[in-house]
């Protein structure tokens, strides 16, 4: 579910928001802090019992008190504030989370949450079954400041803001969206502190798809005119470039390979957009990264069973 005030009218804004958050996302009674025109915009998805959404929200004060925790369930949501000032008062007392902070809020506590300022927020609710099955008595982990060093958290922000972007609406296969939710646990899980062998069992499954996720991504922002080595990609996501083989393999793919599909796949996209048609094949073979023309177009047609002039034909 999508939605953004500068679609509504202005006297329905506020009350589209409070409807959506308080009926897919958490219960909450929800009151502006400014006069001036209320402006939201957030994206939530639901998969499996794990509902995650991110949004720019305008001032505001966020409350739950006991009528509206007594109607809920006992879930736990993980909210990191991406920007912004973000106050929470619980019962443990009160928190100011800085930017790429979090914490571990219980469905179950009453609470207030303020945005004094407009501001970002990232939020993961994830059922008690599938925390408790991660992390030893997770209730002793609420209302505790996780700062943002948190190297799980990082990676957790990292994934979910690949899957849930505001431009680039990701459509996840039924199937593979039980692993992206597993994941997802794995990560909020070990934010929040699993220990033992659940941390390992959690960091072989959950860290392992956002190393792989963040190295995909390093790759793919590299694509272009100008070399880079395994070296170099290693360095940004903070792992050996041994470890990168290891991930890479498990998908069926060298580093060399995988780069190379990635640089020729950028490539049918420009041969296919308005937007480069002034560009000539070999102009577009360098921009992406081919140095050699001939072996631009032979791995091209070996890949897509077609030659770079074809596709651009049948584009045109």
């Amino acid at each position: 579910m999508r939605l953004s005030s500068d679609d509504l009218p202005e006297q329905d804004r506020f009350e589209a928001w409070r409807d959506i958050v308080t009926r897919k996302l958490i219960r909450l009674s929800i009151d502006r802090l400014t006069e001036g025109p209320f402006r939201a915009e957030a994206m939530l998805r639901s998969q499996h019992s794990l509902t995650i959404g991110v949004g720019d929200i305008g001032p505001s004060i966020n409350r739950r008190t006991r009528e509206i925790v007594a109607a809920d369930n006992d879930d736990f949501v993980l909210m990191v504030n991406v920007a912004g000032p973000f106050v929470v008062d619980g019962p443990k007392g009160e928190l100011t989370l800085e930017e790429g902070d979090a914490v571990l809020i219980s469905c179950g506590e009453t609470g207030s949450y303020v945005r004094p300022i407009a501001g970002r927020l990232l939020c993961a609710r994830v059922p008690r079954t599938a925390l408790s099955a991660l992390v030893s008595d997770p209730d002793d982990h609420t209302g505790r400041l996780i700062p943002r060093q948190n190297g799980p958290l990082n990676l957790l922000m990292a994934y979910a803001g690949a899957l849930w972007d505001y431009n680039h609406q990701t459509l996840v296969d039924p199937q593979a969206s039980r692993f992206v939710v597993d994941h997802l646990s794995d990560l909020v899980a070990l934010t929040v502190g699993a220990r033992g062998e659940a941390a390992e069992f959690a960091a072989s499954r959950g860290v392992r798809a956002a190393k792989l996720k963040a190295v995909k991504t390093s790759i793919e922002e590299r694509v272009g005119p100008h070399e880079f080595s395994i070296d170099d990609v290693a360095a940004e996501v903070s792992v050996s470039p041994r470890y990168i083989r290891k991930l890479l393999e498990s998908e069926g793919y060298s580093f060399s390979r995988y780069v190379a599909e990635r640089r020729l796949e950028r490539a049918r996209g420009m041969l296919t957009s308005l937007r480069h048609a002034n560009l000539t094949v070999a102009a577009i073979a360098y921009e992406v990264g081919f140095g050699d023309l001939s072996y631009f177009n032979r791995a091209f047609r070996r890949l897509y069973d077609k030659t770079p002039s074809d596709v651009r034909a049948g584009a045109r």
